[in-house]
């Protein structure tokens, strides 16, 4: 399971931990468009399309994988091996479930907040390789500062 912890208040930076144990930090870049990390050594980054509808995970400027239709109830992430479907689980909470298939009534896994203030959250992706896992846990993340920079403009 991994847990991201928020830093500070004033700037989007989450220290991931897995297992309790620390594992990285992910670091916004730019207005909360990107973020970068370091896993056992290799660099990822995790970068917004303009409208913040897709994101793609890049190492070395390769495409590992891509999230499609992000603010959306469904959505996915794309690898050259698999896709993964995710769900807004109500339309009162963004807490995410990932579903075997966009039909599924039971979820595979999901990710929550686990504070309301601070951006906190837990996610549970069980079988999930660790730097997709990463990637989702990231781009959920990142979901949820667009969102409540939407609503701040309101």
């Amino acid at each position: 399971m991994l847990e991201a912890h928020r830093v500070s208040s004033l700037r989007s930076r989450w220290e991931v931990r897995e297992d309790d144990t620390p594992l990285l930090v992910l670091e916004a870049r730019g207005w909360r468009s990107a973020v970068r990390y370091t896993l056992d050594g290799i660099a990822y980054e995790v970068q917004s399309s303009w409208t913040g509808t897709q994101y793609t995970l890049t190492r070395d400027g390769d495409e590992l994988a891509r999230a499609e239709r992000i603010g959306r109830k469904r959505w996915t992430i794309v690898t050259p091996e698999d896709t993964f479907h995710f769900r807004r689980r109500s339309i009162w909470k963004a807490d995410q479930e990932w579903v075997a298939d966009p039909g599924s009534e039971e979820p595979v896994g999901s990710i929550r907040r686990t504070g309301t203030w601070r951006g906190d959250a837990e996610a549970d992706l069980p079988g999930m390789p660790t730097p997709l896992a990463v990637f989702t846990l990231a781009v959920v993340l990142l979901m949820w500062e667009q969102a409540a920079a939407a609503a701040a403009t309101t």
